[in-house]
């Protein structure tokens, strides 16, 4: 039996709890994730977790790129779900908890100078949208499921971009435009991305943008290779692979 991907994977542990509290998927990582220490804290509280207690749940911390740097942890259940931890979200859930970062890197320090914006449009004629494809550039300390496990928990969800499962509506997600430059994206946890000096869009991008006020957003991992511009059998591949997340964020800011 072929072992699944990691973005299958992921996809699965998104469903609802099984056996024990666990996600599917979350169990499958754990049969070659790492033991945590005896004794580990909860990573999200630092307090004590009865190992063989009803208020804890497994889940796996994502530590780096390789499947050897997975490792076991439970958490309690009032801190967080049974789920994939990425480095980005143990810190988050800290902060939510009132707690210190527990991990030193975070989202917004990651370098932006080699990410890749591509505008463009989808859908159909008279159902079109302007799109934005977002390939990151620097590479993601979780790797490809700390990635995925991130976006995921920000709203983002696998893109079908051929019209036949329609894209989802992005609550709290916003791409910013000045003068027709796209400066900013925002997630529902504040900025995601930004170019004070503004990226360039097309006219036809602009017009159909003051048209629907809304962007179809699109996003692949730091870890695949970033299709050239209008290589749609590349962009194909990915999104075939569930590589791709996004959906439709609302438009702010002015086009002309």
């Amino acid at each position: 039996m072929a072992r699944p991907t990691e973005e299958a994977v992921l996809n699965e542990q998104w469903s609802e709890p099984g056996a024990g509290g666990a996600n599917p998927g979350v169990r499958r990582l754990l049969a070659g994730a790492a033991a945590g220490p005896d004794g580990a804290p909860c990573p999200l509280c630092d307090r004590p977790v009865d190992a063989s207690g009803p208020a804890a749940v497994d889940g796996v911390r994502i530590d780096g790129p390789g499947a050897e740097l997975h490792t076991a942890v439970r958490t309690h259940t009032g801190c967080g779900p049974s789920r994939v931890w990425a480095p980005a979200q143990i810190a988050a859930a800290r902060v939510r908890l009132g707690l210190p970062e527990a991990a030193a890197w975070r989202p917004d320090d990651r370098p932006r100078g080699a990410d890749r914006l591509e505008p463009g449009m989808s859908g159909g004629p008279g159902e079109e949208l302007p799109s934005l494809l977002f390939h990151p550039g620097a590479p993601y300390p979780g790797g490809l499921l700390g990635h995925l496990a991130d976006r995921f928990t920000e709203g983002l969800v696998p893109l079908d971009l051929t019209g036949v499962v329609p894209a989802r509506e992005l609550p709290g997600w916003t791409v910013h435009t000045t003068d027709g430059r796209i400066t900013a994206i925002a997630g529902p946890a504040g900025p995601w991305w930004a170019n004070p000096g503004g990226h360039p869009t097309t006219y036809p991008w602009r017009r159909a943008a003051h048209g629907e006020r809304r962007v179809l957003l699109a996003v692949l991992p730091p870890e695949e290779p970033a299709p050239a511009p209008g290589d749609l059998a590349a962009l194909g591949r990915a999104i075939r692979a569930g590589l791709v997340l996004g959906g439709v964020a609302a438009l702010a800011g002015t086009l002309f």
